[in-house]
């Protein structure tokens, strides 16, 4: 469990508030707008009105009490980047920053923020994947060249266990996870026989992954 301050209490603050709270984080929360805060006062057990563009607030706060800082007031450039450098001069441990732009993310760095998050822009190159490879359920980047990818079975692989496709070395991906077609999710053994409405937790290199979602053949092996 980590301790974490939200400052800005818009629709990017509640989700990740939200979802914090269910993954069990202790997690306070401060608006400088009382009727937002009167409206979710109930689901935390601190939540703050305040300005946090002034130095007291946050020094009101115990800002180097807090595993992580989000600054999420990003409707407000310059308040970002007020509170960001006031976060650094405070101790803050760690300073994550929203921005809507890339040179946002790169003054808010300069600012003191150890990491920035460009939700628009994320959500949109997300889609943009699912949108354009047709089998492909969810996607996470998780580096510049790596994903980890849900993906619906070939018909090919029906009745075929994992150990008999070789799929490491035919496919270069590696399955590490199944859900069936009740969205149950399971760790497959080598001997696992796949079945109609199958889809696979694959994780491996982002172009091969894609060319895999469109049901490309697997890589011929070299000849012997």
């Amino acid at each position: 469990m980590k301790s974490i301050l939200i400052i800005g209490m818009g629709e990017f603050g509640k989700h990740l508030g939200a979802k914090l709270l269910k993954l069990k984080n202790e997690v306070c929360v401060i608006d400088q707008k009382p009727e937002i805060i009167n409206l979710i006062q109930s689901e935390y057990s601190n939540a703050y009105v305040g300005d946090c563009m002034q130095l007291p607030t946050l020094e009101e706060l115990g800002i180097s009490n807090f595993d992580v800082c989000v600054v999420a007031t990003g409707s407000n450039f310059q308040a970002s980047l007020e509170i960001t450098s006031h976060l650094k001069e405070l101790g803050a441990k760690h300073i994550i920053a929203k921005a809507s732009s890339d040179i946002q993310s790169k003054f808010l760095r300069l600012a003191g923020a150890d990491e920035t998050v460009y939700p628009e822009k994320d959500s949109a190159e997300k889609v943009a994947i699912k949108c354009n490879v047709s089998n492909l359920f969810d996607y996470i980047q998780i580096s510049e060249d790596y994903s980890v990818v849900e993906i619906e079975i070939p018909t090919s692989w029906l009745g075929k266990s994992i150990k008999d496709l070789d799929i490491r070395n035919e496919y270069d991906i590696n399955v590490f996870a199944v859900k069936d077609s009740k969205g149950k999710i399971s760790i497959p053994s080598a001997n696992y026989e796949f079945i109609e409405g199958d889809h696979v937790y694959a994780v491996g290199k982002s172009s091969v992954l894609f060319k895999f979602s469109k049901n490309v053949p697997p890589k011929k092996k070299p000849q012997a």
